[in-house]
């Protein structure tokens, strides 16, 4: 009698197990379900990106300021101020090392990226030098516009100078 009290206990334990496992599987989608949904989200992101940009999103005229590194000086306290006209002013002072510690004043205009709205390109005037637009933040990209990476990439951070 024992023994059969024990095999119903086993049997009404696996029963209980197979049954929450199988209410598990039916609320979890199918695998095409799965697809269509994981689709979905980049459609959306696709539109959401077209729609909203960097030049249309955010707040991005104003004073960008920072200290970007330096090979052969203390570092280069660095102004950029964009301005609603799609124009710019860029102050440089290099500090230390055998600068004369006179700002170097670059004035032009700038463009977005048809490609990637969040970074922008100061003309010839700038040096054509590329910088990511963020929420406050103009970071200083490397010759082929891509973030600079490693230890040092917070330094190439210039914030904006929020009132």
């Amino acid at each position: 009698m024992k023994k059969s009290l024990v095999a119903i206990a086993i049997a009404s334990t696996f029963l209980v197990a197979c049954s929450k496992n199988e209410n598990k599987t039916e609320t979890a989608p199918s695998t095409s379900d799965q697809a269509v949904v994981a689709s979905a989200p980049a459609e959306t992101a696709t539109a959401v990106d077209t729609a909203h940009t960097a030049e249309n999103a955010l707040d991005w005229a104003g004073d960008y300021e920072g200290k970007l590194p330096c090979a052969d000086c203390e570092g280069i306290k660095t102004e950029l101020e964009l301005k609603a006209d799609k124009t710019f002013e860029l102050t440089e002072t290099y500090l230390g090392g055998k600068s004369d510690g006179k700002p170097i004043e670059t004035k032009g205009s700038f463009s977005f990226d048809p490609k990637n709205s969040s970074i922008i390109t100061l003309d010839a005037k700038g040096d054509k030098r590329k910088f990511f637009i963020g929420e406050n933040t103009a970071t200083a990209l490397d010759l082929e516009g891509n973030k600079i990476e490693g230890a040092m990439a917070d330094l190439y951070i210039l914030k904006k100078d929020v009132k």
